[in-house]
């Protein structure tokens, strides 16, 4: 599970209100984003510069995701440009309270032209922000409630991509991927780290495992409750595949595993990644053929999404009616029809067969352009599960699907920028469009 999103509040006022009311209208908007599933830090109320100076310096902006700038009365613009000069590029709210009621008659703190002129004062600085214009007194308010719900989700995604590892074993940049994905640029838009090691290591690993070894034996039940079916001869060097890459995870602190597969493992070592990964796809999000920008996709699917499992998937064929896709054999076995991998092929070659599910998704992919502009080229649709697989010709069958977009399948391939595609069963574009727009990452 992930964790919550956390969110600082800070409210400022200046004197002539009255205190009981301004402090009763800040704890309502407290309670409305903590039942937001977020985690809410409420500064002091800040009404002098010395004031915003000290909450400046008390909160560090790296230990929360976002920002909630409320005046509750009339506030100078400047006050809050003091306290959340840290917070500027990261997301925030700025939220105001238009009026009220005491005994049926309105009633107004001059919290909405407070916030007003504040947003314009950001506007004119550059920094973005989201606007709220609200005072949630216990009532249901599903529309501000979701704006919240997926403010937080994209900003909760931002904070943990600066935090994430990826492990990336084999050489990166090949004929079936992306070639020449800058890694510094990677760094510096999201912050993400790629530990890159050679593909000989995790042979060496494997082979070092002994059978009565407790990651040996874990990954071992794994296989037996994940695959269905005949993994003859191959069986030892697959556990031992999946006991060495989750070692690698826990030791380093990956949240996701890349393994270019083709040709290292499947011909020089004579073994393909499809099984242990489809095994561990189920625990940490997995890719292959070291394709950076897909994995970073599906890392980022799955944050915003709340945790759910990615993927990714080749895309094989465009027609008018939608796009047959699946990986070269892999597939994280929860998001197999059956929850297991199949077994087919053989030899070396074993790879998963099983179809994926039915059901709504976002595909999504990072590209990268002239200039290292990153962008994100994403839309929703619909897998419809089993179907008859369209199979490479001399090859096992696939874990394949159709999907149908929800817009034209020319308008998607307009900017089609890759055979791997990441996906997700949630529908997360609201969230997407407010990621693209705090981390300068173009939406597609």
């Amino acid at each position: 599970m992930l964790r919550k999103a956390k969110a600082l509040l800070l409210p400022f006022y200046c004197d002539g209100y009255d205190e009981e009311i301004f402090r009763k209208h800040l704890q309502q908007v407290v309670d409305f984003i903590t039942a937001c599933d977020v985690d809410v830090e409420a500064a002091s109320l800040m009404k002098t510069a010395d004031e915003a100076e000290a909450a400046a310096a008390k909160y560090n902006p790296y230990l929360f995701d976002f920002a909630v700038l409320l005046p509750v009365t009339w506030s100078e613009p400047r006050l809050a440009a003091i306290a959340a000069r840290q917070f500027f590029g990261k997301p925030l709210i700025v939220w105001s309270i238009p009026w009220f009621t005491i005994e049926g008659k309105s009633w107004e703190n001059s919290s909405f032209t407070a916030a007003e002129a504040l947003r314009g004062s950001l506007q004119e600085m550059g920094i973005a922000c989201e606007w709220v214009s609200c005072l949630p007194e216990g009532e249901d308010n599903p529309k501000l409630q979701k704006k919240i719900c997926t403010l937080a989700t994209a900003a909760r995604a931002i904070s943990l991509l600066r935090n994430t590892r990826i492990g990336c074993f084999g050489h990166n940049f090949n004929g079936i991927t992306s070639a020449g994905f800058d890694l510094s640029v990677l760094r510096r838009k999201l912050g993400t780290e790629i530990y890159s090691i050679d593909g000989f290591e995790l042979v060496v690993r494997m082979q070092a495992l002994s059978p009565e070894d407790p990651a040996y034996r874990k990954a071992a039940a794994m296989a037996e409750q994940k695959i269905c079916g005949c993994m003859g001869e191959k069986k030892d060097d697959i556990i031992r595949m999946t006991a060495a890459l989750l070692s690698y995870a826990e030791e380093y602190g990956w949240q996701a595993i890349d393994l270019r597969c083709h040709t290292e493992f499947s011909q020089t070592f004579g073994l393909t990644a499809c099984l242990p990964l489809s095994i561990l796809g189920d625990e940490i999000i997995c890719s292959c053929e070291a394709d950076v920008p897909v994995v970073l996709t599906q890392v980022l699917m799955h944050y915003l999404s709340g945790g759910k499992n990615s993927t990714y998937v080749d895309i094989r064929t465009i027609e008018e009616e939608g796009m047959m896709v699946g990986a070269c054999g892999y597939a994280p076995c929860n998001l197999c029809i059956g929850d297991k991998a199949q077994v087919g092929g053989e030899g070396g070659y074993l790879t998963n067969t099983s179809c994926f599910k039915a059901g709504r998704l976002t595909l999504a992919r990072i590209l990268k352009f002239p200039g290292s502009t990153l962008a994100l080229h994403a839309v929703h649709g619909a897998a419809l599960g089993q179907m008859e697989p369209l199979q490479e010709y001399g090859c096992p069958v696939y874990p394949m699907t159709q999907i149908v977009p929800d817009i034209s399948v020319d308008d998607f391939v307009h900017y089609l920028g890759g055979n791997h595609y990441a996906l997700v069963y949630e529908e997360v574009l609201d969230a997407i469009i407010l990621f693209c727009k705090y981390t300068g990452v173009e939406m597609m």
